[in-house]
């Protein structure tokens, strides 16, 4: 891994916008960092492994799964640019995770490891600030996701996902896609073209 501070500016503009950070904390932050490239298809994380670091998505794509008990996939989320993706639980108790975090193109990430994220809660104190609220942020709106589409039809999943991240359907194959919306291939390209040919009754 190598360190670098060559980064997305979204990253550097949201710590100043959100959490206040001056220059200098800026350049302290990006040291913590570094680098690490990942090809597709590879694992960042698979179920078993305790976490050593969380990512911040500089380039690429990736998804997050699990296994369920008939061994099949199930797709929780997936991660573009200026995402983070990992097991922050698994980080911070060192306890194993549960989940699959695979590449789905060659990717780009910036690591911030358990030590250097205990490092940077204390040597930057408003990052823990802004941190926390961005968890509770982030678990808040996963609840409110979860009611919205628990008893949606497939249809208003679709829909859904297709005003909240249009990006997706150029870049990740449909049958990942189809997994995280909980559907088979077959009918999310029934589905697919139903709203194409009837975009009015969607």
């Amino acid at each position: 891994m190598e360190k670098t501070k060559i980064i997305s500016p979204v990253l550097a503009q949201e710590l100043i916008d959100n959490a206040g950070f001056t220059d200098k904390e800026i350049d302290l932050y990006m040291s913590f960092l570094d680098k690490k490239f990942l090809k597709k298809k590879e694992h960042f994380l698979r179920a078993g492994d305790i976490s050593h670091a969380v990512a911040y998505v500089n380039k690429g794509c990736l998804r997050r799964y699990t296994i369920d008990n008939h061994m099949k996939e199930v797709i929780l989320n997936f991660a573009l640019e200026d995402y983070w993706v990992g097991d922050l639980e698994s980080l911070i108790f060192e306890r194993p995770t549960i989940y699959y975090v695979q590449a789905l193109e060659d990717c780009e990430l910036f690591l911030l490891s358990r030590k250097n994220f205990m490092r940077v809660n204390e040597e930057i104190p408003k990052f823990k600030i802004f941190h926390d609220k961005k968890v509770q942020r982030n678990h808040y709106y996963a609840l409110k996701r979860l009611t919205l589409t628990k008893s949606a039809t497939p249809e208003e999943k679709y829909l859904l996902l297709m005003k909240e991240q249009p990006k997706l359907f150029q870049r990740i194959p449909l049958h990942y896609i189809a997994s995280f919306l909980g559907i088979e291939p077959e009918s999310l390209s029934r589905l697919r073209k139903r709203i194409v040919i009837h975009p009015h009754n969607s």
